[in-house]
Order: C-alpha cells, then structure tokens, then sequence
C-alpha cells in the first residue's frame, strides 16, 4: 500500500474511533455528516490504483475482499440516502476491515512475486553458465554425443520454464528451473567424471567477484534447500546438512561483514569458504558437484 493510502485508512480508523467513542457526537444530522465524510474516505482509498485493481487479481482472496468492499460502500450509500447514519458507519467500518484485507494480501503477493521472479533469474544465469560448459564439451569428441544430448534437454526444459513464467506461473516456473539445473549439475559432474577440471573466470574488481561469488552461493542454497526435502533424505543426513548449511551462513555472514568494510579480497575468500561447506552438504546427500 502506498504511503497516501496508509494515511487515509489511518484517517479511517482514528474517524471511526471519534465515531463510536466521543459522547457528545449524538446529533442524527452531525452523524450523518460524518457517516458521509467517511463514505468519501473510503471511496478515495477504493480509487487507489492497487486497489481498482485488486477485483481482478489472480488470488481469488484478495479479489473477493476487494468486492465485498465495494457492495459494503454502495450498502452504505444507500443507508446515508435513507438518515441511517449508524447502519452506514457500520458497513464502513466493514468495508474498511474488508479493504486492509485485500491491501495486505495484495502487498504480500506482490512481494512473494518480485522474490520469485529474482530466484527465476539466478537460475537462469547459473543454467547460462552450465551451458556453456556443455557447448565446450560438444567439441570435445569424447563428450560430444553425450553432451549435445544434454544441451537439447537441458534447452527443453528452461524452454518449458520460460513459458511458464510468461504466462504468469512463477512458482510452477521456478520449479521446472531448479530441475533443469539439478540435470545441469548432475549430467556435467558425471561427463567430467576423472577429468581434472581448472575454472577460470576474470573480473573488472573485487567487488565483482564478491558479487558473483554471492549469486553461485544463492545457487547452491537453493540446491540444498531442495534435496533436503526429499523422502530419501535421512534424518540423520538432515542432521549432517543442517550442520554444513548453519557453518555456510555464519561464513556468508562474516563475508557479508568484510565487504561492508569494502575488505572484498578477504570476503571473497570466506563465500568461497561458506560454497565449500553447501556442497559439503550436497554431497552427503548423494548430489555429484563439481
């Protein structure tokens, strides 16, 4: 909700409290000035752009609060019109209830959206990546066939995951990603398998690096988060990824320290540090990482 509409329902409350609360308010003619009053301030909130746009929202919650607001306004219209000033501040007051409602779930689904629309484009650069690996790979005659294999399945499946993201399906979206970079990580790891590999990335700063060491993190987090979850999964592995994860977020943490102080060679290290310690965690729960 935007910063006007907060201070319009606080307007709302502090007039419905004086309402119900000052005895001297007992006039019929002054309480239906301020049933009227209020009436406005309603309207006004309605016309924000959120919420003229909340009735046709995807979640059928934040939709349906926004319409009953709405009925409960016209409700109120017509209890002004006929001197019932006291039927008309109860259904404000309900459409005020009924529109917080609607704002805060609007406000929470915008949020969840911006999050995951951000987890949908660190898969896609950390897949990008990925396939650029199995591209080099192609033109090894060893690896090949099998690689160019895996880059075609590999392209179905982010393929698949941009149409749901276009059609508005983030989380079924950010799901066919993750698996497409779990196929990433396992098909590379088992082509790889016996071969020393060296990686070598340049960057303009330390900071860069910092900042790319940060996303590969993320990548990794996610990755532990998702096998986690699986049946398969022990407690007793639980127990063992939990103690890897924790140590990878207190090193995270400290990275996060250093570079605040702009010491990016040294936070570099501990990401590089708190990476080991996730595909620590990986590994033990059977994920080849490489």
């Amino acid at each position: 909700m935007s910063k006007n509409a907060r201070h319009i329902c606080l307007s709302l409350l502090l007039l419905s409290a004086i309402v119900r609360a000052d005895p001297a308010v007992t006039d019929a003619s002054k309480r239906l000035q301020l049933a009227t009053q209020k009436a406005k301030l309603v309207e006004t909130l309605m016309n924000t752009p959120a919420m003229k746009a909340a009735p046709e929202s995807r979640n059928a919650e934040v939709a349906a609060w926004a319409i009953n607001s709405r009925l409960l306004l016209d409700q109120a219209r017509s209890a002004i019109s006929m001197d019932r000033p006291d039927e008309a501040i109860e259904k404000l007051d309900e459409a005020l209830r009924s529109l917080s409602r609607s704002s805060s779930m609007l406000t929470s689904d915008t949020n969840g959206m911006a999050a995951q629309r951000r987890q949908f484009d660190e898969h896609a650069s950390q897949i990008e990546s990925y396939r650029r690996a199995l591209q080099d790979m192609a033109g090894n005659p060893s690896t090949a066939n099998v690689a160019r294999q895996t880059l075609s399945r590999l392209d179905q499946m982010t393929g698949e995951g941009r149409k749901l993201q276009e059609s508005g399906k983030l989380e079924e979206a950010n799901a066919r990603m993750a698996a497409a970079y779990k196929f990433a990580v396992a098909e590379i790891s088992r082509l790889r398998e016996g071969q020393e590999v060296v990686l070598r990335l340049q960057f303009a700063t330390p900071r860069e690096e910092f900042l790319y060491e940060q996303k590969r993190f993320h990548s990794n987090e996610i990755m532990v988060g998702m096998m986690s979850k699986e049946e398969r999964v022990s407690s007793e592995t639980r127990k063992q990824v939990e103690t890897y994860f924790n140590a990878a977020v207190d090193l995270k943490n400290e990275a996060n320290s250093k570079a605040s102080g702009n010491d990016y060679p040294a936070a570099v290290k501990d990401m590089e540090k708190a990476i080991i310690q996730l595909n620590r965690a990986l590994q033990v729960m059977g994920v080849p990482v490489f």
